[in-house]
């Protein structure tokens, strides 16, 4: 199961700059609109998940005491994924979509590293040794040095 999740994680990470890229064509094509592209975007995206959840899995919707039990911070990850990819959009074309890339890698892993540390979230604790913190140096070392180029 290990090698499932990190075999779906790394092709997640391949579709990442694909995405960027897609999207910032999307863009030309309607009116040069960043937010209406990344409301397509999203548009599509809840489409697909929705076929999945009802049609595939045979889901069903939340009752009023589910959704009670949820705390007010749990409902803004889609506002961050819209920024997200917003990003992308307005930055692939300036910047180059590896240059997007490598900073949105080098931003998850610095904050990814602290989630990590202090189990933010309700995350488990792992707590940073050298070696992780050394391989998150690194990549922002690599970070700084590629945006110079």
């Amino acid at each position: 199961m290990r090698m499932l999740m990190i075999a779906m994680t790394l092709l997640a990470g391949i579709l990442i700059p694909v995405q960027t890229a897609i999207n910032s064509q999307l863009r030309h094509v309607l009116f040069g609109s960043p937010v209406l592209s990344s409301l397509v975007s999203f548009a599509v995206g809840t489409i697909t998940l929705a076929l999945l959840y009802f049609g595939v899995l045979r889901g069903s919707l939340p009752d009023g005491a589910m959704l009670m039990r949820t705390s007010w911070w749990m409902w803004i990850g889609g506002m961050m994924g819209a920024f997200f990819v917003l990003s992308g959009i307005v930055a692939a074309p300036r910047i180059g979509v590896a240059t997007v890339v490598v900073m949105l890698v080098a931003g998850q892993l610095a904050m990814a590293l602290l989630l990590d540390h202090f189990g933010w979230i309700g995350l488990p604790v792992r707590e940073i040794s050298p070696m992780r913190l050394t391989g998150v140096a690194l990549v922002l070392v690599g970070a700084f040095v590629f945006t110079r180029g």
